[in-house]
This record gives structure tokens, C-alpha cells and sequence, in this order.
């Protein structure tokens, strides 16, 4: 079983008398963005081509939004690859939301495979964004490989499905 925190981006008052804290604000948006890559990159889930921060493009707030959401897809693009889009969606105060990119990632590699892989890290990014500080138990065991570490395993299965010629002559010399 693994523990796993997700991040916790709200910043709150220290507590008044009554003890009762106060919103008062959101974790600064670059360094959230870079202790999520740096996550990625511990898990060996940082796509191959880039992971690139977005929102200083359309703001120049250093606070994150304060979010209802983080929405993370993975899509094929007009390009080869699959791309990562990770928005944060919040409400504004007409009632409606309002969506802001916070983050894009790329992985060169195509097809099915490629896109369950960026699938798998939006998953990553949405559970270290989206849990506001609580901690998960993960309790499956889950293998995913790249091409090559996939071609070794097949290798390796393949090698031990076929009895070596040593182990052919034993048993001959047994009989």
C-alpha cells in the first residue's frame, strides 16, 4: 500500500481566538507548477517532448485562482504526439466559470499505447492538484513501461518460455 499526499494550495489565517482560520489565499502558481514537475519527474511520468507553464501567459497573477477544478486531458494534436492540457476552472462572480491554462505537456510517441501513458499522467496531475491536501491510499499495483523496458520484459518472457540447450541436454543425459 502507498500513502499519497496531494498537494495543498490553500493558504489559511492562523487561528483567531475561537480558533476558527480564514481563506486567505492560493499557493503561488509557478511554484506549484514546478513541485508538480518535479513530482512527475520522481514517478518517471514527465512527458518526453516538454511539460511547459502556461499561466503567466494569459496573467501575471503569482497566485494561483482560487479553482473549483483542475481539468487534465490528454488529446491527440494537430502535430504528431499527445498532448497534455491541464486548465483550472473557477467561478466568477456572475455565477458562470471561467477556465485558465495552467500547464502543457508533449510526448512525441503516437497511438494507443502513447495515449493511455498521457492518460495515466493526467490522472497524476489531477489527483495532486484537485485533492487540496488530502492523503490517498493506493493499494493496486501498476506497471507501466516504456517501448524499450516493454521490448526487454518480451525478451526476457520470451527467453524463459524457451528451455536453453544446457537444460535440453540435462534432461536428455537424465533419461
Amino acid at each position: 500500500m502507498e500513502k499519497i499526499k496531494s498537494f495543498d494550495l490553500d493558504r489559511w489565517s492562523e487561528p483567531d481566538e475561537q480558533r476558527r482560520v480564514k481563506h486567505i489565499g492560493m499557493a503561488d502558481a509557478k511554484e506549484t507548477f514546478e513541485k508538480l514537475e518535479a513530482h512527475l519527474r520522481d514517478k518517471g511520468m514527465l512527458p518526453d517532448e516538454y511539460f511547459e507553464y502556461s499561466m503567466d501567459l494569459r496573467t501575471r497573477q503569482k497566485e494561483l485562482p482560487d479553482f473549483d477544478f483542475a481539468l487534465c486531458v490528454p488529446n491527440f494534436g494537430a502535430s504528431e504526439g499527445i498532448y497534455l492540457d491541464i486548465d483550472l476552472i473557477y467561478s466568477v462572480e456572475d455565477g458562470g466559470q471561467k477556465s485558465l491554462r495552467f500547464a502543457t505537456g508533449k510526448t512525441l510517441q503516437e497511438g494507443a499505447d502513447a495515449f493511455f501513458r498521457m492518460a495515466r499522467v493526467a490522472a497524476e496531475c489531477s489527483l495532486m492538484l484537485n485533492g487540496r491536501g488530502r492523503v490517498y491510499e493506493k493499494h493496486n499495483v501498476e506497471l507501466v513501461l516504456t517501448d524499450e523496458e516493454a521490448e526487454t520484459l518480451a525478451s526476457l518472457t520470451k527467453a524463459l518460455q524457451e528451455p536453453s540447450a544446457d537444460i535440453a541436454e540435462d534432461e536428455e543425459a537424465e533419461r
